[in-house]
Parts: C-alpha cells; structure tokens; sequence
C-alpha cells in the first residue's frame, strides 16, 4: 500500500531539486496543497465506513507521495536561503530541532484527535464506521494544517539556496 506513496514521491523529487533554484517557495507551497489535496482524498474514500479496496487507497497515497516530492527534497534549503552563510549550521540545528517538535506534536495532536474521536458501539467497543469517523475527522484537521502550512510558506524566501560545487 505505501508503495504508491514512494512512487508519487520519486516521480515530483527531480522535479523539485531541478527547479529549487528559481520556484523554491512556489513548489514548497505546491507539496503542501498537494499533500492537502490528498487528504481530502483519502477523507472522500473512507468517510462513509465502507471498504474502500486497495487501488483508492493507492491513489490517494500516491497523490501525497507526489507533494512530498515536491516539498521534501528542498525544504531545507529554500528555509535557510535567507540566513547568512555564518549562522547557517546554528540555523540548520534549529530547523531540525523544530521539525523534530513539530512532527512530535503534529502526531501527539492527531493521535489524541482521533482516539477521542472513536466511539463505542451499543456494545462498548468500537467498530469499523467509528475508526472511519475518526479518521475523518483527522484527515480534514490534516489537511486544514496543510493549507495552513502553504500560507505560512509565503513568508519563505522565493527560492532555494544554489550550492556551489
């Protein structure tokens, strides 16, 4: 299943390395939105509680497969364009650090989102449509942060940092 997630990616990665340089921001924003989109996705196909089978899935997946490819890749250098060459290892540190919290969070969050979103049946436990339910509501949170995040991406530089070989 998650096979169609790294193949979205692989397929948008050379793309975003190979553009970075002159659409940094633009494409940064473009993986976010993508990502989003396939939430959205995902929410479709699963909010009714049915057994949406394996090729849904696999597109959904694949279509935030190729957001991350196109996000990922350049993330760090489009975040560090705008820090001056002496205070980019302190600025790297921080951005990792950062990452690290927000994905900590991010999981935190939507992990307590969901479990307090599923509901017991007349029996107490819960059945299939109650993970559903909940992974919906988690799913338009998700993508709600992702569009969030490609506003905030706005005030990135407009382009990556070029390395010099």
């Amino acid at each position: 299943m998650i096979l169609s997630y790294a193949l979205g990616s692989i397929i948008t990665s050379g793309l975003g390395v190979a553009l970075a340089a002159k659409a940094g921001r633009t494409l940064l924003i473009a993986g976010s939105l993508t990502i989003a989109a396939s939430q959205l996705v995902l929410w479709y196909i699963v909010k009714d509680g049915n057994d949406p089978g394996y090729w849904l899935l696999a597109l959904a997946l694949f279509i935030g497969g190729l957001g991350l490819g196109l996000a990922a890749p350049i993330l760090v250098n489009v975040v560090l364009a705008g820090v001056p060459g002496r205070n980019a290892g302190a600025a790297g540190g921080v951005l990792s650090t950062v990452n690290q919290i927000g994905g900590a969070v991010g999981i935190a969050v939507l992990g307590t989102i969901f479990f307090t979103s599923v509901t017991g049946s007349a029996t107490g436990a819960p059945v299939l449509p109650d993970y559903s339910h909940a992974l919906s509501i988690v799913l338009i949170v998700s993508a709600a942060l992702y569009l969030i995040t490609a506003l905030v991406m706005l005030a990135l530089p407009k382009a990556a940092v070029e390395h010099a070989e």
